[in-house]
């Protein structure tokens, strides 16, 4: 019993040392714990991730006239492209590679704009045989898209802070 309390104990501490996190945890600094959210589509599938992960770090989101107290996290565009990687032999696509850009900016009052640039990749095989598959597989990716670009925004506030 004491060896498997060890083996518990020393995969523990292993873990934690070597900085890990779990998957869906990120970690707003706290100068970032208000800040207002401004983004030309704040119903989107990106606000509506970006806001779901502010909130479960329990970040406040400050109202939008409240710039000039708190700083902004702003969506400046979003794009997703797609494009043919490979093709079957009849000359039809096969796979595609989808590409999510995202920019934005957080903006703090009496400092600098600090660029934030995220980019996602993935691929998409086509089925021509399955079209109606096809759709809901790439809607599927392209939310997953939308949720780990989210993600990677808001780890990037992080490296933001430790500019100041």
């Amino acid at each position: 019993m004491k060896k498997y309390l060890a083996l518990l104990m020393l995969l523990t501490i292993s873990l934690t040392g070597c900085g890990f996190h779990l998957q869906h945890e990120t970690e707003v600094p706290a100068r970032f714990k208000t800040l207002s959210y401004i983004s030309g589509d704040p119903y989107g599938r990106l606000s509506r991730d970006i806001k779901e992960l502010l909130r479960d770090n329990g970040v406040i989101l400050a109202d939008v006239n409240d710039v000039a107290k708190y700083p902004s996290l702003r969506i400046v565009g979003d794009s997703l492209d797609k494009s043919t990687i490979s093709i079957y032999q009849d000359g039809k696509a096969a796979e595609y590679q989808l590409v999510l850009a995202v920019q934005a900016q957080v903006v703090i009052a009496g400092e600098q704009i600090h660029p934030i640039n995220v980019r996602v990749f993935r691929t998409f095989f086509d089925n021509p045989a399955e079209a109606l598959a096809k759709t809901v597989e790439q809607n599927l990716i392209e939310d997953e898209m939308y949720k780990q670009a989210a993600k990677q925004i808001i780890g990037k506030l992080k490296s933001v802070d430790t500019v100041n």
